[in-house]
């Protein structure tokens, strides 16, 4: 199957849509399928990456939220006839919509769905898009929800979606098996874009709460980041308490996975939740906030695996659950009911079969040719 994926971004940036994006398919690939990815970013290349050939469009309008390419929109309009099926992700970023607009080429759509912007301006705008985001939500065949939360949020906001929904949880990746460096004091890790949404604020703060061998490792880039700085000078936490690493490479970021002795996700709202369901894949003590997703998460897990939800607002009840999670052994490799990403794309390979066409025409056969096929 010829698959074209579209997505805002792609690998090396980095953020759980990209990582879901990108796991998703180099495990088409392995399973035979033909996949291009459909991006954008500042200066336009083609290359290949885990076997999947990408397409990045030079970027026409470069705000950060609101990136938009029209050499993608050419390129929909143009060759979409040369797959059989479009995945369009994010319902929050604007790719989605020359997938949905521009061909009639079969379409499944995954909306990584949080219901809102993630600042003033984008929820004060979010509204006003549901027009052309409902656009895209007629248009698909299929829409793949994360979640069972994700899916009831959807349901709320377009109920005429609701025979097209289907839910495939996000996977897990094997967790490596790495030998932490030798490091001074517990190192409790946050990964994740630094949005204010994700509430990196509520971790610092309970920090003051804690040891002083206990060190936050905050691994992301964004917005917030130089505020969430300040606030951590400003508590009179230096770099040896809160250290912000940015972006890390593969290598970094398993040698950071391997040292920490505890994860944790304050985020206000997620789809899905992959740093939490990665960290319990690889046995790290987590803690995340009670919100749906995560409550989803802790459901699908063996009973007894070392997660602890609480309300990020409180203080003190964050800081005592991180305090005996960066004190608790880490689980054994794999004991835990999430699933795999070869288990996400059998189903996702049924998707798509329920939407395409059987046989794909490419061309109008000439008189006395048979009729091209895939």
């Amino acid at each position: 199957m010829r698959i074209g994926v579209v997505t805002s971004a792609y690998h090396p940036d980095i953020g759980g849509v990209e990582t879901h994006v990108r796991r998703l398919c180099a495990a088409l690939v392995a399973t035979g399928d033909e996949v291009e990815v459909l991006t954008q970013h500042t200066i336009g290349s083609v290359e290949s990456i885990d076997g999947v050939l990408v397409r990045r469009f030079p970027l026409t309008v470069k705000a950060a939220n609101y990136r938009l390419s029209m050499g993608l929109w050419r390129w929909l309009r143009r060759n979409a006839g040369r797959y059989d099926v479009l995945h369009a992700h994010s319902y929050h970023a604007l790719a989605a919509l020359p997938a949905a607009l521009t061909n009639r080429t079969p379409l499944v759509f995954t909306p990584h769905y949080h219901g809102t912007g993630h600042s003033r301006l984008r929820a004060a705008l979010h509204p006003i898009y549901r027009p052309l985001g409902r656009r895209i939500v007629a248009r698909a065949g299929r829409i793949i929800c994360v979640s069972r939360a994700e899916r009831e949020l959807l349901i709320n906001h377009f109920p005429e979606a609701r025979g097209r929904l289907v839910v495939v949880p996000n996977g897990t990746d094997p967790a490596p098996d790495l030998v932490a460096g030798p490091e001074p004091g517990r190192s409790i890790l946050c990964v994740g874009r630094l949005e204010r949404y994700k509430r990196v604020d509520r971790v610092i703060q309970a920090m003051v709460h804690l040891p002083a061998d206990h060190r936050l490792d905050v691994v992301g880039a964004g917005p917030a980041r130089e505020e969430w700085e300040y606030l951590a000078e400003r508590l009179g936490l230096g770099p040896e308490r809160v250290v912000f690493h940015g972006r890390l490479p593969g290598g970094a970021f398993q040698a950071r996975m391997a040292s920490a002795a505890a994860v944790v996700s304050a985020s206000g709202h997620e789809a899905f939740g992959m740093a939490v369901a990665d960290a319990l894949t690889a046995g790290i003590p987590t803690v995340a906030s009670f919100i749906p997703a995560h409550r989803e998460l802790a459901a699908m897990v063996t009973p007894g695996a070392p997660l602890w939800l609480v309300n990020p607002d409180d203080e003190a009840a964050l800081a005592e659950a991180l305090r005996v999670a960066a004190g608790t052994a880490r689980a054994e490799h794999g004991r835990n009911a999430l699933p795999t990403w070869s288990d996400v794309v059998l189903a996702t390979r049924e998707i798509y079969a329920s939407v395409a066409p059987p046989v794909h025409i490419i061309q109008q056969a000439k008189a006395g040719a048979g009729a091209g096929d895939r």
